[in-house]
């Protein structure tokens, strides 16, 4: 019995085994009727593959050897099915950098001198072309170019502008002032001491911008901006002015836009703030911040402090922030669309004190900043203001806009100028002999037209009373464009000036006696200072 079930068993094995194998022949005599062939081009040859119909293009190309780099391309992509046509082409993409230098022609620019006779013309600077490298990527596709791009611009040897002095006739008389003023004319910096015809050439480069202008109080050391190289704004330089024979020595520190400044000392220390540059209007991000530079005689950065860390708090930090320093430097008045407040330098405190409705009609790539300016004594200081000082009340009214002071001592302020214009800009004389200093402002013509460049400049008692206008004089005719006004050195009423521009030329006014002067006449001052 047991014998006869062995054999049932056996016999039934066998039965399963030739089922097996007669399937294992019938899947590969399928498979095999299920091959097809597939055209493969590449490399200007034709290679035929016979695949299943289930492949995908990586496995045909696998098939012939055929090996693809990163840049090529397959039609169809490789993880996709043998098309329908059964064609396949790989495209053989290579690349090439040609690297070409080009000559960057140097510019000329000609600077008006009243110094010379009219006419004349002297080279102040050779003019040099530059240098510029440049790498650009052609494209291959089986040999034949199909795209060309540049790769990187490399400034080697930036050009150096010819810059030309003409001499222009001057129509005015001479007039003596005391003190140094120090203007930008045609991105060169001159120098008048003594007398408005007695005219010297600081800095004949060509490339000054006037976002920074600053002497130190020892008269020696003269602060500048120069326009910046490759992704630089520009930078900050000094200058001797004690020793004619010397150059501008470069500070090193670069994208300074709204502020910097000599400390008062004999130490040499800088203090300004800085901004990043965008590719976004207006060309730049403020950062917002303060730092402190030690420099020596000859330039070199001895230590840096951070007095405030960049904030990009408010509606409008982009623009960025201006800052006052008081008479010892102790403490500085900073202004932002928003706002108005102090800083202790040593401490790096930052108090706000007023806040207000910030200008939001500009609709373009510039925010409005409120004016400031120091007392005499720093007990205080003035400021424009827009609506309400407590912030919270929204006004349209384009007539709104007024100068406060604010006195440190009780913490109050008031309004002492009403409707005084958006770009008011009050500044404060220095004492006289007669002990009273004087309060000067920007007043528009048109208070209904908020963004009006037409304005006259008045003068009153520092409390704001008795006002009266000083240019152009009562009954003429004549404006000025928004700008900081600037007072000459020095005690007497007799002998002060207030100095401004118009078309680009400096004027001068004497308050109390009404008499005005052009002293310059080639329309390209940017910036002033008279200390």
């Amino acid at each position: 019995m047991l014998l006869k079930n062995r054999c049932i068993f056996l016999i039934i094995l066998a039965g399963l085994i030739l089922c097996g194998c007669s399937e294992i022949r019938n899947f590969y005599s399928h498979d095999e009727t299920q091959l097809r062939d597939v055209n493969i081009y590449c490399d200007n040859m034709q290679y035929i593959s016979k695949v299943s119909a289930s492949a995908i293009v990586s496995e045909a190309l696998r098939t012939v050897g055929i090996q693809v780099g990163e840049k090529d391309i397959v039609t169809p992509a490789l993880p996709m099915p043998i098309p329908a046509d059964g064609n396949i082409r790989v495209t053989r993409v290579t690349t090439e950098d040609v690297t070409t230098e080009q000559v960057i022609p140097f510019q000329s620019q000609t600077v008006r001198n009243e110094s010379l006779p009219d006419g004349e013309t002297r080279i102040i600077q050779q003019g040099q072309n530059g240098t510029r490298q440049t790498i650009t990527r052609y494209t291959y596709e089986d040999g034949i170019q199909t795209a060309k791009s540049i790769v990187s611009v490399l400034t080697i040897k930036e050009a150096v502008p010819e810059i030309l002095m003409r001499g222009a006739k001057a129509e005015y008389a001479p007039i003596k002032i005391n003190g140094r003023l120090i203007y930008i004319s045609g991105g060169n910096a001159w120098m008048m001491e003594g007398s408005t015809e007695n005219r010297t050439p600081l800095v004949s480069t060509g490339d000054l911008d006037g976002r920074i202008l600053d002497l130190s109080s020892d008269g020696q050391w003269l602060l500048f901006s120069r326009t910046g190289r490759s992704t630089e704004i520009n930078g900050l330089w000094m200058l001797n002015l004690s020793d004619w024979n010397t150059e501008p020595i470069s500070m090193r520190v670069s994208n300074v836009l709204h502020f910097a400044s000599w400390l008062p000392g004999d130490t040499r220390r800088i203090i300004y703030s800085t901004v990043e540059p965008s590719d976004q209007a207006p060309g730049w991000k403020a950062l917002n911040d303060l730092r402190m530079q030690f420099v020596s005689d000859t330039g070199m950065l001895l230590t840096q402090e951070e007095i405030l860390e960049p904030d990009d708090s408010g509606t409008y930090h982009w623009w960025g922030t201006e800052f006052s320093l008081s008479e010892d430097a102790r403490q500085l008045i900073f202004a932002t669309p928003e706002s108005v407040g102090l800083i202790d330098r040593l401490s790096g405190e930052k108090q706000e004190l007023i806040r207000f409705t910030p200008y939001e009609k500009t609709r373009s790539d510039w925010a409005w900043i409120p004016g400031t300016c120091w007392n005499v004594e720093s007990t205080g200081f003035y400021f424009t203001f827009h609506g309400k000082t407590t912030g919270d009340t929204q006004t349209y009214d384009p007539t709104d806009y007024h100068i406060a002071f604010y006195d440190l001592s009780s913490g109050e302020m008031h309004t002492v100028i009403d409707n005084a214009g958006l770009f008011s800009y009050p500044m404060v004389s220095q004492k006289f002999s007669n002990g009273k200093s004087y309060l000067t402002w920007l007043q528009t013509e048109l208070p209904q037209q908020v963004e009006s460049e037409r304005y006259r400049i008045m003068i009153s008692d520092e409390d704001g009373e008795n006002p009266r206008i000083i240019y152009p004089s009562q009954g003429s005719s004549g404006y000025i464009t928004p700008q900081h006004l600037v007072w000459s050195p020095g005690n007497s009423e007799s002998s002060a000036w207030i100095a401004f521009l118009i078309d680009g030329n400096i004027w001068l006014v004497n308050p109390f006696a009404g008499i005005y002067n052009q002293i310059t006449s080639d329309n390209s001052v940017s910036r002033f200072i008279w200390e």
